[in-house]
């Protein structure tokens, strides 16, 4: 995503006295998510799209419970972050549920910061600029951050390679043919293409600025290869379907199964969302839903949360 510098200072704020209502008291199911994400989510005049979307309206249908989707703004800054960012919006109770959570055993519980601030979302609390006379966002601020908690997965995030139409499809990290090979900085793909490569390959990487500006960088500039997470090459071919490039078959060991985040305190919910989603995996609905928004999808493979990625465990996956 797109990194841009902070315009605001955010003003503080603590929440640690507020007490989590019944999600499911008045059948409303309320669920956080990316307003501009490609083939994850997006805000629409009438609804939303992307499998996130599509997920989060067949999960609250087969709990009985009527969607409310909160658009929040997914433009990252340069301080923000998505893991901090979720903590915020479920403390402040802005929604009940984040889908595309890793299930990551670092991810969840209790974290190591004490407090996390809110990005921006639609419906934000608004007051009069005394010096504009105009309405501005309120901003929230920092949040107190509470325990949360992770669904069973409902998709897997793959990292795969681009190629360009018409030249050799690669199939592995090292088999480039002498082309150079397009990373992103400061991302795991891109991490994982310098601690494996030969170095052959690596000495003709090409870093780029990360964010969905990568592959439209790659395709102008001529560049023939490119390693990226597979839902970000979905969503460069739904913005530019006239693409050169294509998604080659090959995947990296490494992958990550996405579940929905919930507060910890909400674990009875959490269950009933368990339960959806995986009759929702078993019976092909998801597979079927992520095709029809243009998500390459794969399903979900672990039972239990992937434990903390080290050098030597990232080298052993290949």
């Amino acid at each position: 995503m797109l990194r841009l510098s902070s315009l605001v200072a955010l003003v503080a704020l603590g929440l640690s006295g507020l007490t989590a209502p019944p999600v499911s008291a008045n059948g409303d199911l309320t669920v956080c998510l990316p307003r501009n994400a490609g083939v994850i989510a997006g805000r629409r005049l009438t609804g939303g799209s992307g499998f996130d979307f599509r997920m989060s309206e067949a999960v609250a249908a087969r709990l009985g419970q009527s969607l409310t989707v909160v658009w929040y703004e997914n433009e990252l800054e340069e301080e923000s972050d998505p893991l901090m960012e979720t903590y915020a919006m479920l403390s402040y109770r802005l929604c009940d549920l984040v889908p595309g959570h890793p299930r990551y055993v670092g991810a969840v519980g209790t974290p190591s910061f004490a407090r996390a601030s809110l990005p921006r979302w639609l419906g934000m609390p608004r007051d009069v600029d005394p010096l504009t006379g105009l309405l501005k966002d309120r901003l929230a601020g920092y949040v107190d951050v509470a325990p949360i908690a992770v669904s069973a997965g409902y998709m897997r995030s793959e990292i795969g390679l681009v190629y360009r139409e018409g030249t050799p499809e690669p199939t592995g990290l090292n088999d480039t043919g002498g082309r150079a090979l397009a990373v992103q900085q400061g991302v795991l793909s891109g991490a994982i293409a310098m601690l494996q490569s030969t170095p052959e390959v690596r000495a003709k990487i090409t870093t780029h600025n990360p964010g969905p500006g990568f592959l439209w960088d790659v395709e102008s500039g001529g560049g023939d290869l490119a390693i990226i997470d597979v839902p970000a090459f979905d969503t460069h071919m739904a913005a530019n379907p006239f693409s050169a490039l294509r998604l080659a078959a090959w995947r990296h060991g490494f992958g990550m199964d996405l579940g929905f985040a919930a507060l910890a305190e909400n674990q009875a919910l959490l269950d009933e969302v368990s339960e959806a989603l995986e009759a929702l995996v078993t019976s092909g609905e998801a597979a079927a839903l992520a095709g029809e928004e243009g998500l390459t999808y794969a399903p979900p493979r672990d039972e239990a949360l992937a434990p903390p990625l080290t050098r030597a465990s990232l080298l052993a996956l290949q």
